[in-house]
């Protein structure tokens, strides 16, 4: 870490060190949560030491809950953000690898996820956070990790999810202008937002179950404060553990 960097990390962890807040990740014990998102701001959602978001500190609750890293086990990180990759990559025995899709970002793979370019059965865990809504043909990618995945696998999957129970995916593929699909999905470089029938795509591409994952039901109030958890935007944050 550059010096200048290092500094501005000490006077970080200076000013907003306290007890009202703890980051799942990094651990830091915090006096507050900083504002996220690209564009409403949610409240209390970034740890102001490693930047994690509410889904996660969701996701690594569940990781250390659903995955074993005690052995040689290996797993593959899709277009991974920095404060699970930080957490994930010092597992003593975890075969850790990243892939982005953008060869200019620096990864162990470059894969399509549409058309992996890895041998079936190839890797124990998989990741995959808010990737599938970028993605023109979600089923054939949802496919393709199931296939990479060796038997007893698991793929940990998250997108965004309407708030509603109500709503079906939604997605228009005539829909190109970024300003458009800010409106219609969100974000200007997503092609859907997804509805709860996600599970059915899901099942469809042949996990044998797939299990869903809202900490925010199960966990009491008070952690659910404390982890920073709950998103105060217009989309759920729900995980999906896909069972090979």
């Amino acid at each position: 870490m550059k010096p200048l960097n290092k500094l501005k990390k000490i006077v970080k962890k200076i000013k907003f060190y306290g007890s009202a807040y703890e980051c799942s990740l990094c651990l830091f014990k915090a006096n507050q949560f900083l504002d996220g998102g690209l564009y409403k701001k949610r409240k209390h959602a970034k740890c102001p030491i490693c930047n994690s978001l509410e889904r996660h500190r969701q996701l690594f609750f569940i990781l250390k809950d659903k995955a074993d890293f005690s052995g040689s086990k290996s797993l593959l990180h899709f277009a991974p953000e920095r404060c699970l990759m930080n957490v994930l990559q010092k597992e003593p025995l975890l075969i850790y690898k990243t892939s982005h899709y953008d060869k200019n970002v620096e990864s162990d793979y470059h894969y399509d996820i549409r058309a992996i370019d890895a041998n079936d059965k190839t890797f124990d865990y998989i990741v995959c956070s808010h990737v599938l809504e970028h993605i023109d043909d979600d089923r054939l990618a949802m496919k393709e990790m199931r296939r990479i995945l060796k038997e007893g696998g698991i793929a940990f999957i998250q997108v965004p999810i309407w708030p509603s129970e109500k709503h079906a995916t939604y997605e228009n593929f005539d829909i190109t202008d970024e300003g458009d699909r800010i409106i219609h999905f969100g974000q200007f470089d997503h092609v859907r937002i997804y509805g709860l029938d996600v599970l059915q795509r899901l099942q469809q591409a042949g996990f044998s179950k797939v299990e869903v994952i809202d900490l925010c039901e199960t966990l009491d109030e008070k952690a659910i404060q404390k982890y920073g958890l709950r998103n105060f935007g217009d989309s759920r944050d729900i995980t999906y553990v896909c069972y090979k």
